[in-house]
């Protein structure tokens, strides 16, 4: 057991074990989709055992998204506080992808969010804080480009986001071409090069 992992409770380590199943099926199957019964089946307890440690599937939904992606909004906030220069801001989509990779299911969640039903009660709470990220992004690069409009700026930020997610949704498809895999550290290096030379020449364009 990781070092980490010891120090948690029984009851965080059960907390967590329900985390990682829901989280991973609500990617596969949509909040609608998914049932406590799957959730308690996937992590090894008892249905009524998930009110131990959340209120019902909503409280289980919103602590999933908030493990993924307050880190993602805390380090988005403390770079952009903190940003001096071009290399400043071209790194940050290199900090989203190892933020993500470690919750690669959130991908997956963001882009049903965006392409569903709006009034569903799943995609509501993550576009809830997908508008956050956005904000945070516009906002940064307002400060960077003073000469933009905001369309162009949007679609830098939207343009940034699909790169940085369409890559941990492309696991599939690097594996099929390539035989390899994308959390490789090679890889990866490789990725975010790549990712630096693509928003340095979004943003001195």
């Amino acid at each position: 057991m990781p070092e980490q992992a010891r120090k948690l409770t029984k009851g965080q380590r059960t907390a967590s074990r329900l985390m990682d199943a829901a989280e991973e099926l609500f990617a596969r199957q949509g909040y609608e989709g998914t049932s406590l019964r799957q959730i308690a089946a996937a992590a090894t307890i008892r249905e009524p055992g998930i009110y131990n440690h959340f209120s019902g599937k909503q409280g289980l939904y919103e602590a999933v998204l908030h493990r993924a992606l307050a880190p993602m909004a805390s380090a988005m906030t403390e770079r952009l506080d903190q940003a001096e220069g071009l290399r400043d801001y071209t790194d940050l989509p290199s900090v989203m992808t190892d933020l993500l990779l470690a919750h690669p299911q959130m991908a997956a969640l963001f882009h049903q969010a965006l392409q569903s039903d709006s009034d569903s009660v799943g995609n509501r709470l993550v576009l809830r804080w997908l508008d956050e990220l956005f904000r945070q992004g516009m906002l940064s690069m307002e400060d960077l480009r003073a000469d933009g409009d905001r369309e162009t700026l949007a679609l830098n930020v939207i343009a940034m986001f699909n790169i940085v997610t369409g890559y941990v949704l492309s696991q599939q498809a690097f594996a099929s071409m390539t035989g390899g895999d994308i959390r490789h550290p090679a890889t990866l290096d490789k990725q975010k090069r790549l990712l630096r030379r693509v928003i340095r020449a979004m943003l001195i364009s």
